[in-house]
């Protein structure tokens, strides 16, 4: 699809209760109240990654996947999906492709499934076919990981790649380069009792002083050289992932009974480095060198969401106030994790006395 046919889909500008979408019209936005309106027959609130969203859709099928596959949210909400989808169009969905421009960022599905992000309204204006709507797989999968990233720092939320478990709401972060181990780890560590919140990427927000790390409820992928140390994924087949690389991506609770959890407090950050020899080492790290890494792997804002990118610094500033820790050891993920394990039970002592 053209860029000018994508920006026929375009969230109506006019101040309305009732969500709208503009069709190959390039007309001023005051219009009829109900014009291209979508007739919803479903809209209910929930959590993405700690930030309250509201969905209005006229597809009953999606709105019960959502329903299904997140947590339900009760306050004020700040961000909305207006998702329209095509009664009598079953096109396939399609490989994903993505256009950004200062604040807009155009993500499709094939031709007949188009989202539009629009960051600074933190409004998500899809159309969408009806085997894109009915695809309970799609929305907690690929959807809503998607819109978590894209929407993250104008909602009060900051990626950073780290894992997340936590024990009795205790939250460790483990950062890392991609291939590093942390997802095998993040298995190993939920095999050991810990709750797992996060294994790739974890959102975290700060409300009155207090610093909360929060999942996407995101299935845990997995390279498939982990098969060798998890003897339950052979019930599971690889396939090709978002990124391209070959991939379980699996639920960690149903694969492996793990313990699942939205959020916790996070007690400290470590960045694991995987080694040739199993010694553990764990050095003290200055908060100026987990402050660099954030900023490494978050995305530029630009002008137009300056305040965003000032709430994001900020909460930059509170994950690396954190006790940092470089953490390398070598061997099985679960030697690793029974290292990283009595680590993080010796500094919990001094937490909770």
């Amino acid at each position: 699809m053209t860029l000018s046919a994508i920006c026929n889909l375009w969230p109506n500008r006019a101040v309305s209760l009732v969500p709208q979408f503009t069709v190959a019209s390039r007309r001023p936005a005051q219009r009829p109240r109900g014009e291209h309106a979508i007739t919803p027959i479903a809209e209910l609130s929930f959590s993405l990654a700690g930030a309250g969203c509201n969905l209005r859709t006229n597809s009953a099928a999606l709105a019960e996947t959502l329903r299904q596959s997140t947590v339900s949210w009760q306050g004020s909400t700040l961000c909305a999906f207006n998702v329209e989808a095509t009664s009598d169009d079953l096109s396939p969905v399609g490989p994903a492709h993505f256009r950004g421009m200062h604040h807009v960022v155009v993500a499709s599905f094939g031709v007949a499934n188009v989202f539009v992000f629009d960051l600074r309204r933190q409004v998500v204006t899809a159309k969408v076919s009806q085997t894109l709507a009915n695809d309970p797989d799609f929305w907690p999968r690929v959807l809503l990981p998607i819109a978590a990233g894209v929407f993250a720092s104008t909602i009060g939320l900051l990626p950073l790649h780290s894992a997340c478990l936590s024990r009795n709401g205790d939250g460790v972060l483990i950062a890392g380069e991609s291939g590093a181990g942390k997802s095998t780890l993040a298995v190993a560590l939920a095999q050991r009792a810990f709750d797992y919140i996060s294994d790739d990427w974890t959102y975290c927000t700060s409300a009155q002083g207090v610093l909360t790390a929060h999942g996407t409820a995101a299935r845990i992928k997995l390279l498939p050289d982990a098969a060798r140390h998890f003897p339950s994924l052979a019930a599971h087949q690889t396939h090709i992932s978002m990124n391209g690389e070959l991939a379980y991506e699996v639920h960690a609770n149903e694969t492996f009974g793990a313990s699942l959890r939205q959020h916790s407090r996070p007690r400290m950050l470590v960045f694991f480095r995987r080694t040739a020899e199993p010694a553990a080492r764990f050095t003290q790290l200055a908060g100026s060198e987990a402050r660099l890494y954030m900023e490494r792997s978050v995305e530029r804002l630009p002008p137009q969401l300056a305040e965003a990118a000032a709430v994001r610094s900020r909460l930059m500033d509170d994950v690396a106030a954190l006790p940092c820790w470089s953490f390398e050891c070598g061997g099985p993920p679960d030697h690793i994790a029974q290292r990283l394990e009595t680590f993080f039970e010796d500094r919990r002592k001094d937490w909770i006395a």
